[in-house]
């Protein structure tokens, strides 16, 4: 099995990217000023526990190395990092990883311009104008569930006149997609009286 390093400052690392290319270790370089890394550790390991994470701080920052362990860094550098010690290091992460193949098996992602929706496995579903502009609207309302108002509107249709079978039908031929595409179950719940929800961990790519 091939595994993917992924070398990035905190300052350009995105949720999305570690979707989309599924790295096995991050070697996260610490900026010296700036205290966000930590909460992106945080966030790292929330989302994705079995990923390796190397965290590189200067030599004189040694409370930025023992913060990241108490975070749950596998391993903080020394920078300038040697490349022995990186070598030995990241073996030792890809034995301890090397029944995951993904970071994260919750973890869809929706790209806006390919009109495409990732599956955690990276298996693609093709959208239509119309399914790609649904799944918008869960990711962006509150905990990915939209209302039948706020799906009908993100159509540019008047709900008041709209005829709901329409919209159960997008969704119906869209579930039918993901599982057809996938073989896994589509994470498209109806919501009695509320509306339509996403239940898994969506990211967007635009």
């Amino acid at each position: 099995m091939a595994h993917r390093l992924f070398m990035t400052d905190v300052l350009h690392l995105q949720d999305v990217d570690i979707a989309l290319f599924a790295p096995h270790i991050i070697l996260l370089e610490v900026l010296p000023e700036d205290g966000v890394e930590f909460t992106l550790i945080r966030r790292i390991r929330r989302l994705w526990p079995d990923i390796g994470l190397i965290l590189l701080a200067e030599r004189s920052h040694l409370e930025q190395r023992l913060k990241g362990y108490a975070l749950g860094a596998d391993y903080c550098l020394a920078s300038p990092m040697v490349d022995a010690e990186l070598t030995a290091v990241s073996g030792a992460l890809m034995r301890r990883i090397s029944m995951h193949v993904r970071p994260d098996s919750e973890c869809w992602v929706l790209d806006l311009q390919r009109r495409q929706l990732t599956a955690p496995d990276g298996r693609h579903i093709e959208l239509s104008p119309s399914e790609c502009r649904l799944v918008e609207c869960m990711q962006q309302a509150v905990k990915r569930t939209a209302s039948r108002r706020q799906l009908v509107e993100a159509l540019g249709e008047d709900f008041l006149s709209y005829d709901e079978r329409r919209l159960e039908a997008i969704f119906s031929r869209l579930r039918r997609k993901i599982v057809a595409s996938t073989g896994l179950q589509a994470p498209i719940l109806s919501l009695r009286n509320q509306g339509y929800a996403f239940t898994a961990s969506l990211l967007l790519h635009r």
